[in-house]
């Protein structure tokens, strides 16, 4: 008997140990983009290996790789899913961490690993771009690229034992115990270790210029407005 409960123990042990074992691989989406990020520097915190990050251009490869990267693709002069197979062991990620939407969806899923997960944190490439946001094409433009967004196939979810999970921090509000606990750790422990960057604050007075900034697509790493002398 007592045979019997030590192997259920060691069982038990090594069960809990495989389920907290980090993923071992991860592909980062708009790697320098201000979720993006923070991802970048989350995933090395938690040991993932290799850290590959994306980059739309050529202008962020250096900012992607300052944050750690382990490989960067600049996909504006890259074949991106050539580079992002040979970047990983098998072709395949743990984790793949998408904010494009209808551009690169249905390939980040096919190269999502069995046991491995897709998570969904934007659309940018649905969305309009540039300074006419508001025209009439740029509405049809978008509704015809919601038409073209990936379908997941329950039955190959289950099939290829993979996961699809979205994810997007304003619809969080009524998670403030996980939230409040998250921005602890973040606040208490990463920053102040330096192991997590802090983003770009910008002054109320600034915010037109930021968002210029952001609607531009040259913008790197996430940017925080204060309201501290508002």
């Amino acid at each position: 008997t007592t045979n019997n409960t030590t192997t259920m123990d060691n069982s038990k042990n090594q069960t809990i140990q495989q389920t907290q074992t980090p993923p071992s691989s991860i592909l980062i989406h708009s790697c320098a983009g201000g979720v993006g990020s923070m991802l970048v520097q989350m995933s090395k915190i938690l040991q993932l290996k290799p850290v590959v990050g994306v980059v739309g251009r050529t202008s962020k490869v250096e900012a992607a790789q300052a944050l750690g990267c382990d490989v960067v693709i600049d996909k504006s002069c890259e074949d991106l899913w050539k580079a992002a197979e040979e970047a990983s062991s098998n072709g395949l990620y743990t984790v793949i961490a998408d904010a494009n939407g209808v551009s690169t969806l249905a390939e980040s899923y096919r190269h999502v690993a069995p046991s491995g997960r897709l998570v969904i944190f934007g659309f940018h490439t649905n969305l309009p771009m540039g300074g006419d946001l508001l025209h009439p094409f740029n509405w049809f433009r978008m509704g015809w690229k919601m038409s073209q967004m990936s379908k997941f196939d329950p039955m190959d979810l289950v099939t290829a034992n993979k996961s699809v999970l979205g994810f997007n921090l304003s619809f969080l509000v009524d998670q403030m115990d996980m939230l409040t606990m998250l921005c602890d750790q973040i606040m208490e422990e990463w920053i102040p270790s330096a192991q997590l960057e802090c983003p770009r604050i910008v002054e109320m007075e600034d915010v037109s210029e930021a968002h210029d900034l952001i609607q531009s697509g040259r913008s790197v790493g996430k940017i925080v407005i204060s309201t501290k002398n508002w």
